[in-house]
């Protein structure tokens, strides 16, 4: 019988599932979690933009720089990938889909723009922060975090170095985006929704929750990127678009969500010494402000030739997660629909293109590698 424990799959399964669950994962998460709601707390006391992502994830930082053990493993964080897809997906309507008329246009810049942006960073991690080739390529590559340190390492860069630039990039970015946006508009984004917002009805959240599960677990079979957003927002787009459903999710799972992301960001960094943070920080912050002001060029190009909003945009463009930048959108109430799909193109275009980057620097190292070792005559 396929269900049965003796199935490979379903035993694979549960082996993964009892190896994560252990007293040290609840002991690690609970501390994550724990210092992130305080500063939460603290942030939204404060009235800071996207409290209850700023105010967990600055805090979990400072906590790691303390050398305070902790963590959110990644299965735990793809439940919440769900929920945040579920909630973009409630952002579509008959009327985004008449105005995705103009989003092939902007996609196919997105598709121009990684490469050009890839290859600038590149530049400057290679001759200013003198990292190795394979290093700079998988370190300034705007992916996810885990793939390019296994893709980069495969090439032969440094884990470390890569994690740990990969996470400032998107550290930094997730922080400066909502203070600029507050710089050019004026608008907090709060991470709430408006009081006349509608929620789901419990048979419309079972409903919508069962067709989240089901496309993720299809999208997980067809190895589709980021499946666990992708999958959930397209169900839920399809039911809200068509009407069956018409709410979203309470606020309250929102926050939620934003708290975890934000715990997840700055526990990353939990274990890292703090003279190899500061090595390669001066170098990250420049290189993200590089990022930023070739982005909002690129982005004041595309919004002007294609009458689209300056903020959507840069939020679209900005190489930050596809997750976070979303929910910052989403917070802002900045066309979340458009933001989102635009970092799927992204996400899709640098996992065609990185193993194939990867496999060249393979093939690079082992012919320089058999150069060298060939004896001189």
């Amino acid at each position: 019988m396929s269900g049965s424990p003796e199935d490979p799959a379903t035993s694979c399964w549960i082996n993964r599932i009892s190896g994560v669950m252990t007293p040290r994962f609840f002991k690690r998460l609970s501390i994550a979690l724990g210092i992130g709601l305080v500063g939460g707390l603290i942030a939204h006391s404060l009235d800071m933009p996207l409290a209850w992502m700023m105010g967990p994830m600055l805090a979990t930082f400072v906590a790691s720089l303390m050398r305070v053990q902790m963590g959110i493993p990644m299965e735990f964080r793809s439940v919440i990938l769900g929920v945040i897809g579920i909630f973009l997906g409630a952002s579509f309507t008959p009327e985004t889909l008449d105005q995705a008329a103009r989003w092939p246009i902007s996609m196919i810049a997105v598709l121009i723009y990684v490469p050009v942006v890839t290859v600038l960073v590149t530049w400057f991690y290679t001759k200013i922060a003198r990292l190795d080739p394979a290093t700079a390529l998988f370190s300034a590559t705007p992916g996810g975090l885990t793939p390019m340190v296994v893709l980069g390492a495969a090439a032969g860069g440094n884990e470390q170095e890569i994690a740990l630039t990969q996470g400032l990039r998107v550290l930094l970015l997730v922080m400066s985006a909502p203070l600029i946006v507050l710089m050019i508009t004026g608008v907090v984004a709060s991470g709430h929704g408006d009081g006349d917002a509608v929620y789901m009805t419990l048979s419309e959240g079972l409903l919508t929750g069962g067709a989240a599960l089901l496309t993720v677990l299809l999208f997980r079979k067809l190895r589709v990127p980021a499946a666990y957003m992708t999958g959930a927002m397209l169900a839920s787009m399809v039911l809200h678009v068509t009407g069956i459903v018409e709410g979203n999710l309470p606020d309250w799972l929102l926050a939620g969500s934003l708290l975890i992301l934000g715990s997840a960001i700055g526990s990353r960094f939990a274990g890292v010494k703090l003279s190899f943070l500061a090595r390669l920080a001066g170098y990250s912050i420049f290189a993200t402000l590089v990022i930023l002001a070739f982005t909002g060029g690129v982005a004041w190009m595309v919004s002007q030739w294609l009458d689209l909003d300056f903020i959507a945009v840069l939020l679209a463009f900005a190489p930050g997660g596809v997750a976070e930048m979303s929910l910052i959108a989403l917070a802002l109430n900045v066309e979340p629909s458009f933001v989102a799909f635009h970092h799927i193109v992204r996400i899709f275009e640098i996992v065609l293109l990185a193993p194939i980057m990867a496999k060249w620097f393979q093939r690079h190292m082992q012919r320089k590698n058999a150069q060298n070792n060939t004896p001189a005559r």
